[in-house]
């Protein structure tokens, strides 16, 4: 979702696990700390060889792994901000108010926290890369589902399958992105990432109100008609299936922690770490959540605007996202991590609260648009910031608890947010949503504030 990890946000953050460096080896002087450091250091080389294009392989980009991961993504950020713009308006016209619909994507986010978990021991089990290829499949068929549905059961059995399939892309692409490309690449292929998934993703808004513009044409009916906007919506899923079908030759590759044999048990201080990078990002979920499955219906309801207009605003908006998630590498660079997050999460925060107080429609996309490039710029630092602080074994399930608080974020958010602006309005909901990213911004304060601000796993490359 433009944050929307949910879907589309879901559109919020990726989640990276899995890298090369050598969290936790047991080292020694000699005898058997030497021979298990030794173990551990051809095990990772092999990791390496496996998960990393040789050079004199590659064409273009990143190589062959990560030029495919990248591409799905701009698939994947078209699918996403298409169903963001569509689905709410195609459940308004089934008659469902704002908080059915904030129940329907609440609904959609507990699934995403009861299908973490064990998905994520399913791709440990298959691996990843052959369970992102199975979702590519998988995901288009929900798809379809969901625009065909055209009673509230059927919407709520389509939308709970859905969320959990796109699970897999959340889980498993960052591992497989951090594996392709060297420590010194990371924020600059994680910020080409969020680029293709927000910027050139956005274009998914564009083909939405241009199927639903030409589909209500074709009907004779207006575009906010159901028909129109369940042809964007079955449309939707054919160009997700096109693009899920490349994910088949990477099929076979292996990602570092895919392998759980040897692991070492839990201790608390894991515990402890895990909360404390866990709870920031429960809070900007449930902040983003209580916005983004609304902003259609917010400036349609608000200002009159129509689906072909909405493709248009929201393509725009998404490019400008899109294109300052490419400044992330310079601002993490002139701030360093910590302080730019926070300073990046106050910004969305303040432009959340204008834009709701907005009297005029210009002035709401001007906000929208700055909200959505300060928030796609959050995700290519923090992700491999975040992830960078366990070992490479402990990546999975940081992944998988990350889809938790997403879920967690993503249930409370629109169940709240709806609730409220059926009682009260727009504007004290998206309030709420401000407050929870600047609680956000002051808790990864507090609670990273000892931690490093340069992991020592990033120093190899």
């Amino acid at each position: 979702m433009t944050d929307c990890r949910g879907g589309g946000d879901s559109l919020w953050l990726t989640v990276q696990q899995g890298d090369h460096a050598l969290g936790g080896s047991v080292r020694g002087d000699g005898g058997w700390g030497t021979m298990i450091e030794t173990a551990t250091i051809e095990e990772h080389a092999r990791s390496e060889v496996v998960n990393r294009d040789n050079k004199p392989q590659r064409e273009f980009g990143f190589g062959v792994t990560a030029n495919t991961i990248l591409g799905y993504t701009l698939v994947k950020g078209l699918q996403m901000t298409l169903h963001n713009l569509i689905f709410p308006l195609y459940a308004y016209s089934l008659g469902y108010n704002q908080e059915t619909i904030g129940r329907l994507n609440a609904t959609g986010a507990l699934m995403v926290l009861v299908a973490s978990l064990p998905l994520g021991m399913l791709a440990d089990w298959i691996g990843r890369a052959k369970l992102l290829a199975i979702s590519g499949i998988l995901l288009p068929l929900s798809l379809l589902g969901v625009g065909l549905a055209q009673s509230l059961p059927t919407l709520v059995f389509w939308m709970l399958v859905q969320n959990a399939i796109a699970v897999i892309y959340w889980s498993a692409t960052s591992p497989l992105l951090i594996g392709a490309v060297t420590a010194e690449q990371r924020v600059r292929a994680f910020s080409i990432n969020s680029f293709f998934l927000w910027g050139v993703g956005a274009l998914g808004s564009a083909l939405g109100g241009i199927v639903t513009a030409s589909a209500a044409g074709v009907l004779g009916v207006s575009s906010d008609s159901t028909g129109p906007l369940r042809a964007a919506l079955i449309f939707n899923a054919l160009i997700t299936l096109v693009g899920g079908l490349p994910l088949w030759r990477i099929r076979n590759l292996e990602s570092a922690g895919d392998n759980a044999k040897g692991r070492a048990p839990f201790r608390l201080a894991d515990l402890r770490l895990f909360g404390r990078l866990l709870i920031p990002d429960a809070l900007q979920a449930c902040g983003s959540g209580a916005i983004i499955g609304f902003l259609p219906l917010f400036f349609t309801l608000r200002f009159g605007v129509e689906p072909g207009l909405l493709g248009a605003l929201f393509t725009v908006t998404g490019v400008l996202g899109g294109v300052a998630a490419l400044s992330a590498p310079i601002i993490a660079r002139r701030f360093g991590n910590i302080r730019a997050i926070g300073g990046l999460m106050g910004g969305v925060a303040v432009c959340i609260a204008a834009m709701v107080t907005m009297p005029f429609l210009l002035g709401a996309v001007i906000f929208e648009a700055c909200r959505a490039g300060l928030r796609g710029t959050i995700d290519p630092i923090y992700t491999p910031y975040a992830i960078s602080r366990v070992a490479p074994e402990r990546r999975g399930t940081l992944a998988g608890l990350y889809n938790v608080t997403y879920a967690t974020g993503f249930s409370l958010g629109p169940l709240i947010s709806g609730w409220i602006q059926v009682h009260h309005g727009f504007g004290p909901a998206f309030v709420m949503s401000a407050s929870a990213y600047i609680l956000a911004a002051i808790a990864m304060a507090l609670l990273w504030r000892d931690l490093p601000d340069e992991s020592p796993v990033l120093a190899r490359a």
